[in-house]
């Protein structure tokens, strides 16, 4: 099926499309799916719903699109190569980072401009295990997103407007309690204010982001590195990632996200890849214990 738009530009370096425009969700999340070649993602824009293939042939990044949003995407293709983000100028002065990110030269934070769709998403894993926000991020995207134009076989994200008047009892019966269902039905009614932070200034799509209720630096700050491509946004208030950079620079268990900022201050614009690139470096969080099973908010 022939694409309803298409665009190629020329990359100035190495280009992990995978992990230049990760999934916002999880593994299983039906609007993504990629490698380090090709991304293959569906999305709500401006114009209207998309699905689209990114992949990089030789020293070009490819884009075929399908749907009413197809046009908007394309245009987007010079800011989708992130030439503002060469990670092979950076020096980070520290053994582990610096090796890590010569073995991960591609690894560039692309803004897709997805914003609304990010903002639902990451909305729904606020203070949940990632595998029951999974199940619920999955049922909205099967009946209030459906089939994502072209061949793709991705599923929409939901609606918002059709999200938005959802009653309570639909998102409970979801896994989603009273609390993430109003910061999700905010997100839905602020949808278009929120669209446009993508041509604002980072300083500007923060405050207008973080203006909606329910909506903290976890949320705002993982949606501002893949939607907006910003390099510092480093994700707070998450249970593992304080431990993970705080344990990585002391070899303590456990550190505090107030640590975590401190450990990472001397890399202001670059906190958000230090964080990624620790975890890319292989480096775990020591665990003390067996996981813990939460039961199901739909079955209480």
């Amino acid at each position: 099926m022939s694409p309803d738009a298409h665009g190629t530009v020329g990359l100035d370096g190495p280009y992990d499309v995978g992990l230049s425009m990760p999934c916002l969700g999880t593994a299983s999340d039906p609007t993504w799916r990629g490698d380090r070649t090709r991304v293959d993602l569906a999305g709500r824009t401006p114009e209207g719903p998309v699905a689209v293939r990114a992949r990089t042939v030789d020293e070009r990044l490819e884009l075929d699109a399908w749907g009413p949003g197809a046009e908007w995407m394309v245009a987007r293709l010079d800011r989708l190569a992130a030439r503002h983000d060469d990670p092979r100028e950076l020096h980070f002065g520290h053994p582990v980072l610096d090796e890590t990110n010569r073995r991960r030269p591609g690894m560039r934070h692309a803004p897709t401009g997805l914003v609304v769709d990010g903002l639902l998403a990451r909305g729904l894993g606020q203070r949940v295990l990632a595998t029951e926000a999974a199940r619920s991020w999955n049922a909205m995207c099967r009946e209030l997103g459906g089939p994502a134009p072209g061949p793709l076989d991705l599923l929409l994200p939901p609606d918002p407007e059709r999200l938005a008047e959802m009653p309570t009892w639909w998102f409970h019966e979801r896994g989603v309690e009273r609390g993430r269902a109003r910061t999700v039905v905010a997100v839905c009614r602020e949808a278009r204010r929120l669209a446009e932070v993508v041509d604002l200034p980072l300083p500007q799509a923060y405050g207008r982001m973080r203006a909606v209720p329910g909506l903290g630096p976890w949320t705002v700050n993982g949606v501002a590195r893949v939607a907006l491509g910003d390099p510092d946004a480093i994700v707070v208030g998450d249970y593992w990632i304080s431990h993970a950079v705080c344990s990585f620079f002391t070899g303590r268990a456990r550190g505090s996200d107030q640590e975590m900022l401190a450990l990472v201050d001397r890399w202001v614009g670059q906190r958000g890849r230090v964080e990624r690139l620790i975890r890319l470096s292989g480096h775990r969080v020591q665990r003390f214990g067996p996981g813990v099973r939460t039961p199901r908010i739909a079955h209480l």
